[in-house]
């Protein structure tokens, strides 16, 4: 079986940090992105999403590799992210489903999650992520995964 492709990190994009502040505040804010360590990088108004997840001891299964539920939760982080980037101040979006296929070991000094939107509409929305591991400046293609999210307008009190 051929090995999987290793690029550098630095050919991995980047999106402007400044890009949807309240959507990367509203992500930061969440309890269960505190506890992963999430690090939202950017977004893009094209649909697009970088974020980051620091590789701890407690997420693994063996002291070393990532347990394969929470690369999953990477991933759906960054592919509703990404749809949710395009949607007017306001709105906002859930998953209603993800499919996830670990292609390596997710192993390194970090994980980032790509996301790209595939199609917003006004009853869902339909994205693709990727997930990469990071070692000494070389990434490795460790996930792939599609995401489904639902829009809907945020309703202030």
């Amino acid at each position: 079986m051929p090995s999987l492709p290793v690029q550098k990190l630095v050919d991995l994009p980047l999106f402007d940090p400044d890009f949807r502040a309240d959507l990367k505040a509203g992500i930061h804010s969440m309890p269960a992105s505190k506890w992963l360590g999430l690090e939202v990088q950017g977004f893009s108004p094209e649909g697009r999403s970088r974020i980051e997840l620091p590789i701890r001891v407690e997420l693994s299964f063996d002291g070393r590799i990532l347990q394969g539920g929470i690369v999953g939760v990477l991933a759906d982080y960054a592919g509703v992210s990404a749809a949710t980037c395009t949607l007017a101040e306001g709105w906002a979006a859930s998953t209603i489903g993800f499919e996830v296929h670990n292609v390596a070991p997710a192993k390194g000094e970090r994980l980032i999650a790509i996301g790209q939107a595939s199609h917003v509409g006004k009853s869902h929305a339909v994205s693709r992520a990727e997930v990469y591991a990071v070692q000494g400046g070389l990434v490795t293609l460790v996930c792939i995964a599609t995401t489904t999210c639902r829009p809907f307008e945020v309703k202030r009190a």
